[in-house]
């Protein structure tokens, strides 16, 4: 009897150690990418404010108030970010991803 309980549990161990990879990484895959795309957005407009010291903080872009942290990269390729220039954020899963500088035609 007791045989056998160990036996049924090793057999469900290893069927759930076989198993498991093949419903969790799906999830992991898309953790690592930033999410699935419902929770990603974008949008392009002139920056109207920006925060008083750095990158990091409250900026006005197009009228919207976002927040940069920590985690919110930039990139300036096309020009420094500042006030009157044109940037593109990308906001993914609620929070303000990245916010890159662009040609002012992308916000006409």
């Amino acid at each position: 009897m007791r045989q056998s309980r160990i036996l049924k549990a090793l057999l469900i161990y290893c069927l759930l150690t076989i198993a498991l990879p093949f419903f969790v990484e799906p999830d992991q895959a898309q953790a690592r990418r930033g999410g699935t795309d419902d929770n990603r957005s974008e949008f392009y407009g002139v920056v109207q404010s920006l925060p008083e010291k750095g990158l990091r903080g409250v900026w006005v872009i197009a009228g919207r108030s976002v927040k940069a942290d920590a985690g919110t990269e930039f990139d300036q390729v096309e020009g420094k970010l500042a006030v009157g220039r044109c940037v593109k954020v990308h906001i993914r899963n609620g929070r303000v991803h990245e916010i890159d500088s662009e040609p002012m035609r992308n916000c006409r």
